[in-house]
């Protein structure tokens, strides 16, 4: 089966997985952004108590004497005030000073005030004042930072990470498992179709490669087995039909065979010449059936796979002309015309003599039998480019068009059958053509109302 042009494919798994780690890495990274901006602002709005440094006016914080300075700041979010001179030396602390810095050396100070240079777990806040004779003073505002709002902080931005995480996680897991599942469900329906029996259950989802793989493998798998079982079923309607021809072929006379027996061996007074009559009676029924259980052998031994045919090379343009040759006498006792088209050429052809002598004695008799003086009998042979095709027909009576379609089928025959015909013949020919790797049609021709064409592979 060819693969489903309709049906998009798409990477193989291994890109898809490639994908997926990317994507989560991609989560994982988003998911400690979120934390961090979240963490932070429920520190600012809950629980960390820092100023707005933004809000806080230095000018209104100092006053001298040093003493007078307010220390509600203090109060509300810790820290002390540090007064530092020109010279770098703290002259005065309010609040509780939790460091022993008393003086900062050049460049020293600018260093604490700038976080990303700031190594210690105390903040800086500067503004510039003026002493009461207009010397110029530094007011640090320095608020230590707790270990309890780092270890807050740390808990808040782990729960915020772990959960965010999971939420996350959870939603493209289930993404990612329902691309799996539709083509895992399908395939599960698949086969459970296959366990009863329902050979036409065909997979149509658009997956990764590897998928698409499994999908084109099941649906060639179900339409062999699709086949297969129409074969099967086929196999078994010709042998429910045989036997019932068979039977019909057989009951008729069997049972004349009987009914005359019986006759002759209760009447032995009988003349001479009814007895002969009923003796020739029972023989021709006798012949008939011998006839047709010879062919239903020949028919069963070709339909064994296991059937080995005695070919050889042979030159089919000098064969079929000496074959045709040998029904010249019938010919012209039956009053019927021959048109010959067989080439010189010799065309080389590996087939069994005596199963191809079995198809046109069949073929050729059968025209014979069928068709009244007059008809004309057409043979002929050409080369079409890798085949030898052979062409055999008549412009008689022809095939009648409910036979047409089932001409090669056992125990078919016409409206008007001849005498002692067995309806297996053409049955036969089909089975070894096809033998020999070859074909064989009934065609429609506007000159010959009958005309089989068999076609065979050159050597």
């Amino acid at each position: 089966m060819k693969k489903n042009e309709s049906i998009p494919d798409k990477r193989p798994l291994k890109q898809l997985f490639f994908r997926h780690y990317v994507v989560i890495s991609g989560l994982f990274l988003c998911t400690i952004m979120i934390a961090l901006l979240g963490t932070d602002l429920l520190m600012d709005n809950y629980f960390d108590k820092s100023p707005d440094l933004a809000r806080v006016d230095g000018s209104k914080i100092y006053q001298y004497p040093f003493k007078k300075m307010d220390g509600r700041l203090l109060d509300e979010y810790g820290g002390w005030f540090e007064i530092v001179d020109e010279s770098g030396t703290v002259i005065y602390v309010k609040g509780n000073k939790e460091d022993n810095i008393m003086t900062y050396s050049d460049g020293m100070l600018y260093a604490k005030v700038d976080i990303l240079r700031n190594d210690d777990s105390i903040f800086y806040h500067a503004y510039r004042v003026q002493g009461p004779e207009g010397e110029n003073y530094v007011l640090l505002w320095k608020i230590p930072q707790r270990l309890e709002n780092i270890s807050l902080a740390l808990g808040i931005l782990t729960a915020l990470f772990v959960v965010l995480l999971f939420i996350a996680l959870y939603f493209y897991t289930r993404y990612s498992v329902l691309q799996m599942k539709k083509p895992l469900r399908q395939i599960v329906e698949g086969i459970k179709e296959m366990e009863g029996f329902n050979y036409q259950k065909r997979l149509t989802f658009s997956a990764e490669m590897e998928f698409a793989e499994i999908r084109e493998a099941f649906n060639e798998m179900a339409e062999r087995l699709q086949q297969t079982s129409a074969e099967k079923e086929a196999v078994a309607n010709n042998k429910r039909n045989m036997l019932l021809h068979l039977s019909h072929d057989l009951k008729t006379p069997i049972t004349s065979v009987f009914g005359y027996s019986q006759l002759l061996l209760d009447r032995p007074e009988l003349e001479e010449e009814q007895r002969r009559q009923y003796v020739q009676y029972i023989n021709d029924k006798s012949s008939y059936m011998a006839h047709l259980i010879q062919n239903l052998f020949e028919l069963a031994k070709l339909e064994d796979q296991h059937v080995r045919l005695d070919q050889e090379k042979v030159n089919i343009s000098k064969w079929f002309m000496q074959l045709v040759a040998e029904f010249y006498p019938e010919i012209e006792d039956r009053g019927f015309q021959l048109d010959v088209k067989i080439p010189e050429e010799p065309l080389f052809v590996m087939f069994d003599k005596m199963h191809m002598n079995r198809v046109i004695t069949n073929l050729i008799g059968n025209s014979l039998k069928h068709n009244p003086p007059g008809t004309q009998l057409f043979v002929s042979c050409e080369k079409i480019e890798a085949d030898v095709v052979l062409w055999l027909g008549d412009n008689g009576t022809g095939v009648q068009e409910d036979v047409r379609e089932h001409i090669f089928e056992e125990f078919i025959k016409g409206s008007n059958p001849v005498k002692d015909s067995t309806g297996l013949g053409l049955a036969i020919c089909k089975k070894i053509i096809t033998l020999h790797q070859g074909t064989i049609h009934l065609e429609r021709d506007q000159r010959y109302t009958t005309l089989f064409k068999i076609t065979l592979p050159l050597e």
